[in-house]
């Protein structure tokens, strides 16, 4: 399944998701619930699951500072 990044137009906050392409634009801020969000451009992760940096298997939100103990 794809992730996303997204961006709040609302709340400012950042964050990714994994969800069906059909299902991209129903998502809505995991922080403040609103539906107005922005796709960021980052990275592009194919063939591989888990951080582009360290290539572990993390869960959702790898990617991110923080994700996974190389980059914490």
């Amino acid at each position: 399944m794809p992730s996303y990044d997204f961006s709040c137009n609302q709340c400012g906050a950042e964050f990714t998701l994994s969800c069906r392409i059909s299902a991209k634009d129903r998502q809505t801020c995991p922080q403040c619930g609103q539906a107005q969000l922005t796709q960021r451009f980052t990275t592009v992760n194919i063939g591989k699951s888990g951080c582009y940096r360290c290539d572990t298997n993390q869960a959702m939100g790898c990617g991110t500072e923080g994700c996974c103990a190389c980059h914490a």
